[in-house]
């Protein structure tokens, strides 16, 4: 198995924020801020220098926990100060983004690291759609047609023009082409069947985020019979995994700190919104009717939703390594991408966490 570090760039003092999104630029110190990206950059060319094959940027909006809001620009500095690792696009938020525009930003970004970008498409959680007004009705089918014309813009050697739904082209032309012929690897972030199906039929990766192994195997088993129906069989590094993980020494000082920060609240600087707004964005996401009475019978947990806080590995080295390894056994993953930055943990020791995953975790993971 490979393993990705997720560059997720957090404010060091995230542990301030309120617990809703999005946060308020108030709570941002420009000193903090400078020294917390060189930080996140040091954090990725030391998982680098560890043995970690990815290095993984994300779109994310008004959040100082996932720092990345442009992530083509962030993954071009990274790319110059790491220079053997993979730069994982994983991905851009193709609902609010102009597909041309991702297109030329995908393929800078191929030629700026010689060939090592790997590319993500996915759609998002549902207060991206509140970013850039998107209606969230329209994201499903406007993620489709901006696939289709990515794909078609990297791959295309002539000028094009494009007549879709929602985007309209005369002309085309995207410069520079990618350095990987015909194309980058590409994943699918999804666990929706009609983009599960999409990538099968399409020969591409699929990624699944944040859902415990079982959950992940029922959508891999659909993904791989789709595959096996268009004709081909995914490698191992087309099916990621992304998870958060706390490493410690052993598994009494990882389940000291887990009581610690329970103990300690709501988890701070969340990426999501209060519960009544989720469920009606979803609902217009998925073209359903939105009932206020079941929000308002909803769960006991109060109105204020942070980020997830259970974490999908957390041990000591021996525990890690059965964790990702179920994910391996269960859903055929190859690759794990990591999100060390958890709330309360400051930069030492998320370095400390990468040397200790470079040391006794990694190897193992070759063995898989």
């Amino acid at each position: 198995m490979k393993a990705s570090y997720l560059g997720a760039m957090g404010y060091s003092r995230r542990d301030t924020f309120p617990t809703t999104w999005p946060i308020p630029p108030a709570y941002h110190d420009p000193e903090t801020s400078v020294r917390s990206y060189q930080e996140g950059i040091e954090e990725c060319e030391f998982a680098e220098e560890m043995g970690f094959d990815w290095v993984s940027f994300s779109e994310h909006h008004y959040s100082g926990r996932i720092a990345t809001g442009t992530p083509a620009v962030m993954a071009a500095a990274v790319a110059e100060r790491c220079k053997r690792v993979k730069i994982a696009m994983l991905g851009q938020l193709l609902p609010l983004n102009n597909p041309v525009r991702c297109a030329e930003e995908l393929g800078l970004l191929d030629n700026l690291t010689n060939g090592r970008l790997i590319i993500g498409f996915l759609r998002g959680t549902p207060n991206e759609d509140q970013t850039y007004s998107v209606n969230p009705s329209e994201g499903r089918e406007r993620l489709f047609e901006r696939m289709d014309l990515i794909l078609k813009a990297l791959t295309e050697p002539q000028p094009f023009s494009w007549e879709g739904r929602y985007h309209q082209f005369r002309t085309v032309a995207v410069w520079p082409q990618p350095v990987q012929q015909p194309l980058p690897p590409v994943i699918v972030a999804t666990r929706s069947d009609d983009t599960v199906r999409y990538a099968a039929e399409n020969r591409l990766g699929l990624g699944v985020s944040f859902v415990p192994p079982d959950q992940m195997a029922a959508v891999t088993a659909r993904y791989f019979q789709w595959c096996d129906e268009a004709g081909w069989e995914p490698q191992p590094d087309q099916v990621v995994y992304r998870g958060s993980i706390y490493l410690a020494e052993t598994d009494k000082a990882a389940e000291e700190w887990l009581v610690r920060r329970t103990g300690s609240g709501p988890v701070p600087g969340g990426i999501a919104m209060r519960p009544l707004v989720t469920q009606a964005i979803s609902a217009a996401r998925a073209g359903e009717e939105f009932d206020l009475r079941n929000v308002l019978a909803g769960s006991p947990q109060g109105d204020v939703v942070g980020v997830a806080r259970s974490l999908n590995f957390i041990g000591g080295p021996d525990t890690v390594v059965e964790q990702i390894k179920e994910f391996r056994d269960k859903c055929g993953a190859g690759v794990v991408d990591l999100f060390f930055q958890q709330p309360g943990i400051e930069h030492q020791e998320v370095m400390r966490e990468i040397d200790l995953f470079g040391r006794e975790v990694l190897p193992r993971l070759r063995e898989l």
